[in-house]
């Protein structure tokens, strides 16, 4: 489920990255060219016209609307915007055409009428539309040349051809057409998410809204307007819901009442504002500066009651982080609403809706056996224990040390949510390390999880993971030093906490757990001296087939004092790729191969799935969406 980020920068024409260890060797050639007129240097004039001219929190939202520079939306306000089921209004496509279509065709429209020769040559709506092109073209190229901006560009330039040739075509066709074009000259587009958002949400509003508007025709005007936009907005809701699920993992029902009154305000208000503000900006600055303060002035009132509607009880929202099973009933459900209606279909629709329903509301069955995920999550630890009954343990989550990138909501979550895992039993925290427990904090605010185990006090765990345990009220059990056998038998499950009590590494947590004849040892960051405590305590309830390598693959944990003592047939190690430790070791991996014990590793591999029914470790590596 994580962000592809290699097929990104394929669609970008990236090929080949490289990095300086020192910022200090990169050499600006030139700075930025002042002379002339291009469309490139009037966005940055615009951008910088709002920013001097409108509040800071505020700037940001203005020039997505104008300009669309998403970048300096802060996550606060993306997260209300999501939540509030608006962010598609910061979003420069159709409506923003529209409008300086409108615009245009208004203005030129009072000259045309007003020459009989023209008149006799070709009636306006004719002859002007195709004349619209060039003006959208260049705010097309102004406002960044982004996805959505391009299909309603195509569209627009579509629709004014049929004009110019008096032809007639259904919307799905010339939608179609669209789509067909961009995918010819830009076939990775099909995987970005505003392609598949734009064209879903369309898609919805051209199919769906015809055939629900039908029973309200006969509504008064003042009636009729509401109404359909409440069925515009419930039709691209559904329509993009799979893939809003797919990307964001996020439900938002608030997104139907606050649209009612986000859309007439930035759309009828905030965005002509911003765009006469644009147009005005290099010949009348003055004037320019009062247009987008009256545009950022609106944007504040949406944002402020956008935030207000979702605090309110069931409008909040939540994460989701589905399964592929999931993910494809909510599709085929959104398919059943958009196939042709009519009694003779109904047994058909129903049937698609009812096998959707089962796949969304059923659980994926359990596993009669064991499961061990290590989760690529970089230089940290993540890994997944799924024991028999469905019964999921998550030991460690992960964490990058910088504050821009959440290891547990792009990573843990939705490897989680593929992997079909909707609770957890446990969440183990080994120890308190920013690589072990960062990723947690978000687990423990989004998943069910019945308890959390640790081998330290919560009161000596970070702030965050602290607060995050008290907010969402679980449960905390905390084990003394020594073995804890928790289930005994052939399905064995106990934990191991260290006397060791120097380097918080030696104190960390082990985990055991068994499936017959087979055994997982999962020792988290020990080293030499937390190593050697181990080996010198009481055995662990059984034998030691898979061993996950102490500290990433250390040296200095002497992994080949365990490789000895338990004699395990697989090891792995959970490590960053390239990562600047070179773990694991050359010396640790010379020393498995010597073994002839078979090694994987996070960083090479990617995430690993070993399965056990009790017999013998079943190796599979996940690849291009499923185990392989």
């Amino acid at each position: 489920g994580e962000f592809d980020f290699p097929r990104y920068l394929a669609a970008r024409g990236i090929h080949v990255t490289a990095f300086l260890p020192d910022a200090r060797d990169v050499v600006v050639f030139a700075s930025e060219d002042r002379g002339g007129f291009t469309l490139e240097r009037w966005r940055r004039s615009i951008a910088r016209t709002i920013d001097a001219a409108v509040d800071p929190a505020a700037a940001p939202l203005v020039r997505a609307l104008v300009i669309g520079d998403k970048g300096a939306i802060s996550p606060e306000q993306r997260n209300i915007l999501a939540r509030g089921g608006v962010s598609h209004l910061f979003s420069i496509s159709g409506l923003h055409l529209g409008l300086v279509a409108l615009f245009f065709f208004a203005g030129a429209r009072f000259f045309y009428v007003r020459s009989e020769s023209l008149l006799l040559f070709s009636p306006p709506s004719r002859f002007l539309p195709p004349i619209l092109i060039f003006p959208l073209l260049v705010y097309f190229l102004l406002s960044g040349s982004a996805l959505p901006t391009l299909r309603a560009f195509l569209a627009a330039a579509g629709t004014a051809l049929l004009f110019l040739a008096g032809r007639k075509t259904p919307a799905l066709k010339l939608l179609t057409a669209v789509a067909f074009i961009i995918l010819l000259i830009h076939p990775l587009a099909l995987f970005e998410p505003s392609f598949q958002l734009s064209f879903a949400g369309v898609l919805g509003i051209i199919i769906l809204v015809p055939r629900w508007s039908r029973p309200l025709e006969h509504l008064p005007s003042y009636a009729l307007r509401p109404a359909q936009l409440t069925l515009t907005t419930l039709a691209a809701t559904l329509a993009t819901a799979p893939f809003v699920l797919l990307h964001f993992h996020l439900v938002a029902p608030a997104g139907l009442l606050t649209n009612l009154a986000a859309v007439p305000l930035i759309g009828f208000l905030a965005v002509p504002l911003g765009l006469a503000g644009a147009l005005l900006s290099p010949w009348f600055a003055e004037a320019a500066i009062l247009l987008f303060r009256a545009c950022a002035a609106i944007l504040q009132a949406v944002l402020a009651g956008v935030e207000f509607t979702v605090a309110l009880p069931g409008l909040t929202g939540w994460r989701h982080h589905p399964s592929l099973l999931q993910v494809a009933g909510a599709s085929f459900l959104v398919l059943t609403l958009l196939l042709p209606s009519g009694r003779s279909r109904f047994p058909v629709r129903a049937t698609v809706a009812a096998a959707s329903l089962l796949l969304i509301l059923v659980p994926a069955p359990s596993s009669k056996g064991m499961t061990v995920v290590a989760l690529s999550v970089g230089q940290g630890d993540a890994t997944l224990l799924s024991r028999p009954g469905g019964r999921h343990y998550l030991i460690d989550g992960g964490g990058l040390y910088g504050t821009s990138f959440d290891t547990g909501e792009r990573l843990v979550a939705p490897a989680l949510g593929r992997l079909g895992v909707r609770s957890l039993e446990a969440v183990i925290l080994t120890h308190d390390h920013p690589d072990h427990s960062k990723g947690l904090v978000y687990i423990l605010r989004h998943f069910p999880v019945r308890a959390f185990w640790s081998g330290a006090p919560v009161e000596e765990l970070n702030a965050d993971l602290r607060q995050a345990i008290h907010d969402s009220g679980i449960p905390t059990l905390i084990y003394p030093p020594g073995w804890h056998l928790l289930e005994a038998g052939e399905d064995a499950l106990a934990l191991y906490v260290p006397f060791e009590d120097g380097l918080l590494n030696d104190t960390s947590l082990v985990v055991y757990a068994r499936r017959a004849g087979e055994g997982v040892l999962l020792t988290g960051d020990l080293e030499e001296a937390g190593v050697r405590e181990l080996i010198d305590a009481e055995p662990p309830p059984g034998p030691v087939t898979l061993l996950k390598l102490p500290h990433h693959g250390s040296r200095r944990s002497q992994p080949q004092l365990l490789l000895e003592k338990f004699g395990p047939d697989i090891g792995f190690a959970s490590a960053g790729f390239a990562n600047v430790y070179r773990l694991p070791h050359e010396e640790v991996v010379r020393e498995m191969r010597l073994r002839e014990i078979s090694l994987y590793r996070t960083d090479t591999d990617g995430t690993v799935r070993f399965h056990s029914d009790g017999h013998k470790w079943g190796v599979k590596r996940w690849r291009q969406g499923i185990f392989r």
